[in-house]
């Protein structure tokens, strides 16, 4: 197989990051559905939680740079599949089986909770289940301990931080972040299941 130019990476990676934008109009706009809040879902609110939730951000972004820059052409194929599968996924489930969470109202008037009625806002209230939080960093994760694999500790310490910081900021339920763990797994298991098959094992 031909080389994967610089240009067509971005272009690869722009129809990822397309496909995830859609998450908006189905959180914002999409109505009725189901909360799929299970009796254990007692979960108190930390708004200081709020720190790793904002800092998915830089992490993901990180996550693209490397990825365009640092992976070798069949890493590169075999993360494109398994990002294109499981933000398809995510975003098709989202629209075909509403869900959604009841916020919890936060009072205080501190920066954390400044920062998570800020959440509130502009993440909505829909778009539950799959947590796209957990689906992305997992998917992330997987990647990064199977290329580095010395540094399994440290991704699943992140995996874990992240799904503690859904559900401290009542932003999901655990059923979100387990299908959440679920979908960017089995994405990832996609991903390299589809470079096998299409170029020949290493």
């Amino acid at each position: 197989m031909k080389n994967i130019s610089l240009l067509k990476r971005m272009g690869w990676m722009l129809a990822v990051i397309a496909i995830q934008f859609i998450y908006f109009p189905t959180s914002q706009a999409t109505s009725g559905g189901i909360a799929p809040k299970l009796p254990i879902d007692v979960i108190p609110v930390y708004p200081i939680w709020v720190v790793p939730y904002y800092l998915c951000y830089p992490l993901w972004l990180f996550g693209i740079i490397w990825a365009l820059i640092k992976l070798e052409d069949r890493d590169f194929r075999s993360f494109i599949a398994a990002a294109l599968f499981t933000l398809g996924i995510g975003n098709l489930t989202f629209i075909f089986f509403p869900t959604y969470v009841d916020l919890p109202v936060i009072t205080g008037n501190d920066i954390f909770s400044e920062m998570l009625r800020t959440i509130q806002v502009a993440g909505g209230t829909h778009a539950a289940l799959p947590s796209a939080h957990n689906f992305i960093t997992m998917l992330l994760s997987a990647f990064a301990i199977h290329l580095y694999p010395r540094q399994r500790w440290l991704w699943t310490g992140v995996v874990v931080t992240v799904a503690l910081s859904t559900l401290f900021t009542g932003q999901h339920y655990i059923l979100d972040v387990v299908a959440g763990f679920a979908v960017g797994w089995v994405g990832y298991r996609f991903g390299l299941w589809w470079v096998d098959r299409k170029i020949a094992p290493r």
